[in-house]
C-alpha cells in the first residue's frame, strides 16, 4: 500500500538543523526525464542557482544527483563528486552532519552539490533506506534541495515522488517523447496515486507556426493541464556553458533559456522582472519624446 505523501515527507525532513526554524520546512524540486538528452541536468541545476539566488526563496540550496551510473551535475559545474555511497551502504545510520559535510561538492556561488562518482558499468539499485537517510539529512540542513532523478525506475523512486513538493518531467518536442510522457504521466498516478502531480516542462520549445511540426497547440491537447511552459531552444548557450562548467546565467544573465526557467520555477519574480523591463522601456520612450520637443 502506498504510504501518504505527507507521511513521506515528515519522515525526509525528519532531523532539524540546528538555526533552522521550528516550522521551517525544505522544499523539494524533483526533475525526472521523459527521454536520455532532453536536458534535464542543465534544467535542474539552473533552477537551483535561481532558488539559491532567489529574492524571494533564496536561501541555502543543494543539489542531489540520484543517477547512480551516469550523472553529470558535478561535472557540469567543473566539480569533484565526492559522495562515496559504499560508506554507507551497509549503515545507513553512519550518515551524519560532520560525514554529509565532506562529501558534498561546493560551488563557488554557495550552491551544494551531493553527488557520486559515475560507475557507467555498474547497474547496481541501492536499497530505499539508503536514499531515504541521504535526502533525510539533505532536507534537514538545506532549505531548497533539487534532485536530478535517472530515467530508470527504482525501488526508492516512488518513495522520492512522494516526498518532492514539487514533479517536473522535462521532455521535447517530438511525438516519441510526448507520447512517453503521457505513459510516465499515467505510471506516476498508478504507482505514486494522485498526490503527487507532474509537472511537464517541454525543453527545445519552438512557436512552430507554418510549418508541419508539433506546434503549442498540439503539446497542450496531449499534456493537458501537466504542461507547465517550455524552455526556448539555445543550443549555443547550453553547450558553452557546460564546456565552460558555469552556470547558465554566467554567461548571459538574461538568456531567453534563463527566463523562461524563472517564469515557471519563480512566477512571481519572473513577472517584477517583466513589469520594471516594461517601466523602464517607457521611461526610455518618454526621454526620446521630450529630446524630440
Amino acid at each position: 500500500r502506498t504510504p501518504p505523501a505527507d507521511l513521506v515527507r515528515s519522515v525526509i525532513r525528519a532531523l532539524q538543523g540546528p538555526g533552522r526554524e521550528e516550522n521551517s520546512e525544505s522544499q523539494i524540486y524533483t526533475f525526472m526525464p521523459a527521454a536520455g538528452g532532453v536536458g534535464t541536468t542543465t534544467l535542474a541545476l539552473q533552477t537551483a542557482f535561481q532558488l539559491h539566488h532567489s529574492v524571494t526563496r533564496g536561501a541555502s540550496t543543494c543539489v542531489v544527483d540520484l543517477n547512480f551510473q551516469q550523472g553529470a551535475c558535478a561535472e557540469y559545474l567543473d566539480l569533484e563528486p565526492r559522495f562515496d555511497i559504499t560508506e554507507i551502504e551497509n549503515q545507513p545510520e553512519r550518515l551524519d552532519r560532520q560525514l554529509l559535510d565532506v562529501m558534498l561538492s561546493k560551488h563557488a556561488s554557495g550552491l551544494c552539490v551531493l553527488a557520486a562518482p559515475t560507475r557507467p558499468s555498474e547497474m547496481r539499485s541501492f536499497k530505499t533506506d539508503v536514499v531515504v537517510r541521504m535526502l533525510d539529512l539533505v532536507s534537514a540542513y538545506f532549505d531548497n534541495v533539487v534532485i536530478d532523478m535517472p530515467r530508470t525506475w527504482f525501488p526508492w523512486t516512488e518513495t522520492v515522488l512522494l516526498g518532492s513538493n514539487k514533479l517536473y518531467i522535462v521532455a521535447e518536442m517530438t511525438v516519441p517523447c510526448l507520447r512517453h510522457t503521457q505513459r510516465l504521466i499515467q505510471a506516476i498516478y498508478e504507482t505514486a496515486g494522485k498526490e503527487v502531480k507532474p509537472n511537464v516542462i517541454v525543453n527545445r520549445f519552438e512557436q512552430k507556426m507554418f510549418d508541419s511540426g508539433i506546434k503549442q497547440a498540439d503539446v497542450q491537447d496531449i499534456l493537458g493541464e501537466h504542461f507547465v511552459g517550455g524552455i526556448s531552444n539555445n543550443y549555443r548557450l547550453v553547450r558553452e556553458a557546460v564546456d565552460r562548467g558555469v552556470p547558465l546565467h554566467d554567461i548571459d544573465p538574461n538568456a531567453n533559456v534563463v527566463n523562461d526557467l524563472k517564469k515557471i520555477i519563480l512566477p512571481e519574480e519572473a513577472v517584477a522582472t517583466t513589469a520594471k523591463s516594461k517601466s523602464l522601456f517607457g521611461l526610455g520612450r518618454g526621454l526620446l519624446k521630450r529630446k524630440a520637443g
